[in-house]
This record gives structure tokens, sequence and C-alpha cells, in this order.
């Protein structure tokens, strides 16, 4: 089968040949199962508490990704995700192979899964009726207040839809508002302003209340709150491991600032990292300690091109929309 190079879908699941598009093939899927897997174990994938464009750079340079806890889980499940997440996919478990696998030849059938699906619907009934329930109690206590509330404002029917007015012609049998004079309305009512029409004769000098429609604001999805909310919760955790690893100004390597480090620092264009050979341990360590440091440099400005390219694209569909409402 032809590798393909294309790199679409969300980075926690990709295997490290997909995000660094040196061609990938079927056992792409593999290093997903195990991932899925995980993520089926602990609730969450690995990663997935920090941002996404970081996890593009983390993913091709740390090790395998494994569980938080082994000691809760299997061995056979455990070797199971190790075959799954090899790094090179070439010496990746293929699916011929996995199959043969003691976690998936010695599973128990499905049929284990009736007592859990049984219990799970049980609970869900019993939360649907819960829920329903609360929801006849507000029906009824509404409609109580409604019949409280019936005497002190009239509907007219001659009037359209969505317009209530308060008319002079109100009885005093129901004692719950008797109108003396023109200023009773202006002055009791503190919470509601009453506004005359001077363009309709037939409203003139009398209180009316109006409805406005307006437009629907588009429905935000719960899961993008949620990773707003990791993303909010973890960025003063990471500013703060990240001043705190600073490395310290050493003798002979004066940086002058935090982003900017000597140009015999760069990755060389051939390579070729034989110099490192001769270097001393201490500018070793230095080096290493300064990696993390220019990989958040190298994100902010990844992030910086990209916020540049897609602002204007959002500029102009805001102004469309806005056009077409106006129509």
């Amino acid at each position: 089968m032809a590798k393909r190079n294309t790199v679409i879908g969300t980075p926690f699941w990709m295997a490290p040949e997909v995000i660094q598009e040196i061609g990938y093939n079927c056992v792409a899927d593999i290093w997903s199962l195990g991932i899925t897997s995980i993520e089926m174990a602990e609730g969450k994938p690995p990663y997935a508490d920090i941002h996404p464009m970081r996890a593009i750079f983390m993913i091709p340079t740390n090790p395998p990704p494994t569980f938080r806890k082994p000691e809760l889980w299997s061995d056979d499940f455990t070797d199971f995700v190790k075959k799954c997440l090899v790094k090179n996919p070439e010496q990746r478990a293929t699916a011929t192979q996995l199959l043969q696998h003691p976690f998936i030849s010695q599973a128990k059938p499905v049929t284990i899964l009736r007592d859990l699906i049984t219990e799970a619907m049980e609970m869900k009934a019993k939360r649907q009726q819960e829920q329903q329930r609360e929801l006849e109690e507000e029906d009824d206590n509404s409609e109580e207040e409604t019949e409280v509330d019936s005497h002190t404002m009239v509907k007219s029917g001659s009037e359209g839809a969505g317009t209530m007015r308060a008319t002079s012609t109100m009885s005093d049998g129901a004692q719950t508002m008797i109108e003396h004079g023109s200023t009773m309305l202006e002055s009791d009512l503190g919470t509601m302003v009453i506004n005359s029409d001077d363009d309709d004769e037939e409203e003139e000098d009398q209180g009316s209340m109006r409805r406005h429609a307006t437009p629907q604001q588009p429905i935000r999805p719960s899961f993008m709150d949620y990773f707003d909310k990791q993303d909010s919760n973890k960025a003063a955790q990471q500013q703060e491991n990240y001043n705190h690893n600073q490395p310290q100004e050493q003798p002979g390597y004066h940086i002058q600032s935090k982003n900017v480090f000597p140009d015999n620092w760069k990755v060389p264009q051939d390579g070729d990292f034989d110099f490192l050979k001769n270097l001393d341990f201490e500018e070793l360590q230095l080096r290493l300690t300064a990696l993390d440091p220019m990989m958040e440099r190298e994100i902010e400005e990844l992030r910086q091109r990209y916020t540049a390219k897609r602002q204007p694209i959002l500029d102009a569909m805001d102004a469309k929309k806005r056009r077409q409402q106006n129509f």
C-alpha cells in the first residue's frame, strides 16, 4: 500500500510518522489504537492536559506514552498497549499479530457486558424519572404563579401579538390594581419604563411593553468550553514551571534575554552533531536545559504566524455575516 503524507485530525491520537510527514500506512492506526486504549482506561488520552500545538512537538520527541498508574492494569493489557505504541512503524505490531495477543485471544465474550449495560440503563432511566419529576414540579409552580398574577395585567385582544397594554376599563372586582389617574402607572411601576408612541395616534398616552426579536446566537459546543477551561488552568502552572526551570547564567555563556540564544546553538543545516563530542559536560548540560525555552519560543512564533493568517479570514467572515443580518 502506498504511503500517505496528509496530516488531518487531532494530534493526541496521531502517530509520530503522521506528525513528521515522512509517510505512513496502515500501522499508523495501530498507534491510534494504543492511544484509544489508554483513553478508555484513564478517561483521556496522553498529553490531553496540554495545548494541542505543544503535543505536536512532544509526541515525536518524547518516549512512547504509557499508563499513569500501570499497577492498576493487567500485564496482558499493558503489554498490548506497549506493542501498539512503538515509535518506529517498521517495528510496530500489525493487526494480524495483535489478534494473536493474549489480551485479544483470551478475552471473555461480549455477554459479560450484559450486566453492566443493564445496570447503566437502570441508572439512566432513574435519572430521567428524577428530571421529569423536577420539570413537573417547576410547571406546577409556574402555573400557581400565573394564577396569582393573572389580575395585574390585561392583554388587549385588538392589538398584535407580543404587545401588552394597561387599560382603563379594569373592573373594581379584580381587587389588585385600580386606576385613579393618568400618573398612577408611571408612579407605581418602578421596574417598568412606560413609553408613549407619538407616531401612532391609537397608542398615544398608553403604556406599552414591546418585544423585539433578537437574532439567535450560535450554540457553542460544551467540549470547547472544556478545552478553554483546561488551557486557562494550565497556563499559569506552565508559566510558573517555565520560570522555575530557566537556566542560570553560566560564566562565559551570557544570554541577553530568555528568547535570545547564541547562533552556534542552532540546529546544523547538514544535521551533523559530531561537534557535540568536543564540548565539555557543563556546556552540554546548559544546552540540554535551554531546549525547553527554545521550544517555547518556536511554538510562540508558530502560533503568531498562524494567528496572522487566521484572523483576516475570521474578520472577512464576520463582515459578511453582519451584511447578511442588515438585509
